[in-house]
């Protein structure tokens, strides 16, 4: 109850909280609790009051008024404080002054309590909370709800306060304001260590009581408490030790606080503080020390001044210590005075008249919200018909402005789209011109050195050189290939190919394919394979391949020396696995969720340290999802990694299976290595190519055995064909595809609608390896298609392919045909190369078959029709 008393006087000192008034009358109103003594303090205020009843200031007046009724109760004369405020909150009406008018009546409530009138304090408490509830002040309001919940304390009411008191907290907490929040916890406190109608108060409230005092006097809320707060709170934490058993705690919160409380003069703080005292050593036995504060505590306030509760409390002290020691005269005295001040505090009557008090202010606050609802349609029925109007006006206007915006955005976005094709297209062209831009470097590099690696003449200080340029340059063709790779990834233009492989002697090459490396690195590098040799698979061999290259890799790369790298293979529930794991120093869990996003390096490891592109891993990991497979990590940071491969099996029946040779699972560099680099000797070979140092490379590499000539594009190639006549034509030509004036698709679209030179074998040779421009060649007639880089190896038997097949046409010419024949016509018949009307016929020929798949039988009588010739000779 004391709480809401500092804070009513509080809130209404401090200039923020004040109705607007001149700074010269705020002044003179703090001058009023400066008082030492009730007599000046009273013979100030009426002088103010002169002044205010001359002015006619009737707010002034009541100000005043309040003040004085505040400092009467604080020097311990609470029926003198009672007079003033009624006389405070009777001088103006509830909207001169709010603030003013609900702390008035407030204050006339606390004190009616404290002097045991119970049922006129409960009708002033609950008609000033009604009058908050009409005029929505929500401040105020919670003042009145903390004040209603303390006077519920004296008549045992707990049951009825706590409800009260919470709300204060949480209206206290809506509106954010600290004061008041201080206010409504110190009340909660009293509420829950208040005594109750029935049983003793539970440990476990009283513990929470004094845990929020404790809380209330530490930071950061002990800055916002003011001095007649702070003694009045200690004094009632000296109560909550006193009841916990912690005597010693007790003794020196209370002696704290009575030490203050005469230091400023709060002698009603100071009564309470000596009745706990007393309290204190009657539960000690030390019944003289407990007269001692108790008769001390009585002749601080005159008996019709006092708290008629704290008195009562004290005669039942004085009562108990002078019966312990023996002086039952006195304690009789005490007794008589104890009862008589009990039955006017606490009566049935008074219990059943807060019951309907509460009920009754319930039932007026639910007819003033149904009143409040009413007036509220009624506006919301006004404003829902203007609201409508304006509504659809603004909706008309949004409509046109949103049409408008929606054309505007389609014109945007179609522009937009156009620039889109436009930079896909440009970036396509880009990576073809990356792939033949870089592809042609590494052809010229791979290849001298191979042969320089190869030449047993060499010192082997050289050949071992010459095998490093070989193995980085590999790593650069493999850089390489995953640019191409991620090119084709973000357009959407990689297929998978599947094709059929010997499973566990494919996983050896590749694992064989980075024991040097391991080795080099003084690594234990192990193949753990459980899969049947004699497993064949349909697998996209070269998507695979890259996959687990870049597991092995990465392991080998991150992993320390002298630690270790197993490779695992196995079959399991339809799945292909391959997993590679390394003891190295794993991925930091930052780095664990990002992993496998595209360009991503980890930045928490060595991984920027040991450089890399960034896609590696996500290339792989999209390579097999392309695949219909997973990819998943393992990882413990500082202990190692592992990265698995998951496939779906499609395993190839024993009719299907056909065997492979031993290039089949092997690669370039294994070729060249068996395969002599020698070319059939006295053949004519035109090589067309733009770039020089390539050119000499194939010359190099073919000049030895035959003849070389050279041209620097189509054009060129055409003229030099057309100026030598037929009798010096080549027997083969190699022609690059991106060229200046005229590429290779052109020159080859040319020679194969020449009638002589249709017949000249033709070898693409370029770095562009997509399946587009591979059809592109074939479906023209090309004979080889070469991609860079390559060794000199397969050119040589690619080249020497080639020659041998067109030598034995020319055999076949030469002597006749060996098969059988319809007639002596057919017999006498020459074979003769493929003129371009034999072309132009066969390509008809296909577009009526095509057309025709799917959509009916075909047979020769369709065929004959369809070309015009009969199904005898169609039978030729």
């Amino acid at each position: 109850m004391r709480n809401l008393l500092i804070a009513l006087f509080l809130l209404t000192a401090m200039p923020g909280k004040l109705v607007a008034q001149q700074t010269d009358n705020k002044k003179l109103l703090k001058k009023i609790l400066t008082f030492k003594d009730a007599d000046s303090a009273r013979r100030y205020s009426d002088s103010l009051l002169t002044l205010a009843r001359r002015d006619n200031n009737k707010t002034f007046e009541a100000k005043i008024l309040y003040r004085v009724a505040f400092k009467y109760y604080a020097l311990g004369k609470e029926q003198t404080a009672l007079e003033y405020a009624r006389k405070a909150f009777a001088a103006i009406s509830p909207t001169d002054d709010s603030t003013t008018y609900v702390k008035s009546r407030l204050l006339v409530a606390y004190m009616l309590s404290r002097g045991g009138q119970n049922e006129p304090a409960f009708k002033e408490a609950f008609a000033t909370l009604k009058l908050t509830d009409k005029y929505n002040w929500r401040k105020l309001r919670i003042e009145t709800k903390i004040c209603i919940a303390d006077i519920y304390r004296p008549v045992r009411e707990i049951d009825r306060a706590l409800p009260f008191a919470q709300q204060a907290i949480d209206e206290a907490k809506a509106v954010k304001d600290t004061g008041l929040y201080i206010f409504a916890m110190s009340t909660l406190s009293n509420v829950l260590s208040g005594p109750k109608k029935h049983g003793d108060i539970p440990v476990a409230n009283t513990t929470k009581a004094a845990q929020i005092l404790e809380t209330l006097l530490s930071t950061p809320y002990k800055e916002h408490i003011a001095t007649f707060d702070r003694t009045n709170y200690l004094g009632n934490l000296g109560r909550l030790y006193e009841m916990l058993k912690q005597y010693d705690k007790a003794e020196a919160t209370l002696l704290t606080a009575i030490d203050t409380a005469y230091k400023y003069d709060y002698l009603v703080l100071a009564k309470h503080s000596l009745n706990e005292l007393a309290t204190l050593n009657l539960d000690r036995k030390d019944y003289k020390k407990a007269i001692l504060y108790g008769n001390k505590a009585l002749t601080i306030q005159p008996g019709n001044q006092a708290n008629r509760v704290t008195q009562r409390n004290i005669y039942n002290k004085l009562e108990d210590a002078y019966a312990n020691i023996g002086d039952y005269k006195k304690a009789y005295e005490f007794a008589v005075k104890e009862n008589a001040l009990n039955d006017t505090i606490l009566t049935t009557d008074q219990s059943r008249f807060t019951a309907e008090l509460d009920e009754k202010y319930r039932n007026d606050k639910r007819l003033l919200l149904a009143a409040n609802r009413n007036s509220l349609l009624q506006q919301q029925r006004n404003l829902t018909i203007i609201a409508a109007i304006f509504i659809l006006v603004v909706l008309v206007i949004t409509y046109l402005w949103l049409a408008d915006k929606k054309r505007k955005q389609a014109a945007a976005l179609e522009r937009e789209h156009a620039q889109l094709a436009r930079l896909d297209e440009m970036k396509t062209r880009f990576f073809a011109n990356v792939s033949h831009e870089l592809k042609t470097p590494l052809t010229l590099i791979m290849g001298p050195a191979e042969q320089l690696a190869q030449n047993a003449d060499l010192p082997e200080q050289h050949r071992a050189s010459a095998k490093t340029i070989v193995r980085n340059s590999k790593k650069l063709l493999d850089m390489v290939n995953e640019l191409l790779d991620l090119g084709k990834l973000e357009t959407g233009n990689l297929q998978v190919k599947a094709g059929q492989v010997q499973l566990a002697p494919f996983i050896r090459l590749l694992y064989k394919g980075f024991a040097s490396a391991a080795a080099y690195k003084q690594l234990t590098y192990t193949l753990t394979c459980t899969i049947n040799e004699n497993l064949h698979v349909a697998l996209d061999r070269d998507k695979f391949e890259k996959v687990a290259n870049n597991f092995i890799s990465n392991a080998i790369k991150y992993t320390p020396a002298g630690r270790a790298v197993n490779v695992k293979a196995a079959i399991e529930n339809g799945m292909i696995i391959l997993s590679v794991e390394d003891n190295g120093n794993g991925i930091h869990p930052a780095d664990e969720r990002q992993i496998f996003d595209r360009y991503y390096q980890g930045s928490q490891n060595q991984t920027n340290a040991d450089g890399g592109t960034g896609i590696g891993l996500s290339i792989a990991k999209e390579l097999a999802e392309a695949m219909g497979g997973t990819v998943t990590l393992h990882t413990t940071f500082g202990e190692g990694s592992r990265f698995t491969a998951r496939i779906p099996l499609v395993e190839v029946t024993a009719e299907h299976i056909t065997l492979k040779t031993d290039a089949d699972t092997g690669d370039i560099t294994q070729l060249s290595h068996n395969t002599a680099v020698t070319v059939t000797s006295n053949k004519k070979i035109l090589v067309v190519e733009d770039h020089d140092e390539m050119v000499g490379y194939i010359t190099s590499v073919l000049s030895a055995d035959c003849t070389v000539t050279t041209a620097g594009n189509g054009m060129q190639a055409l003229q030099l064909l057309s100026d030598g006549g037929k009798n010096s034509l080549p027997d083969l030509i190699i022609s690059d595809v991106m060229m200046p004036e005229m590429d290779g698709f052109t020159l080859l679209q040319k020679l194969k609608e020449h009638p002589v030179w249709c017949s000249i074998p033709v070898i693409m040779l370029t770095a562009l390896t997509d399946n587009h421009n591979k059809l592109k060649a074939l479906n023209i007639g090309v004979d080889d298609y070469l991609t860079k880089p390559f060794v000199a190896g397969e050119l040589v038997a690619r080249v020497n392919n080639l020659l041998a097949n067109a030598g034995n046409r020319t055999n076949l010419s030469d002597s006749g045909p060996a098969l059988e024949h319809d007639t002596e016509e057919d017999a006498n018949h020459t074979a003769m190369p493929p003129s371009p009307a034999d072309l132009a016929w066969i390509s008809k020929l296909e577009t009526v078959v095509r057309r025709h798949i799917g959509k009916s039988e075909i047979n020769l009588h369709i065929l004959s029709d369809e070309m015009a010739i009969s199904e005898r000779q169609l039978n030729r």
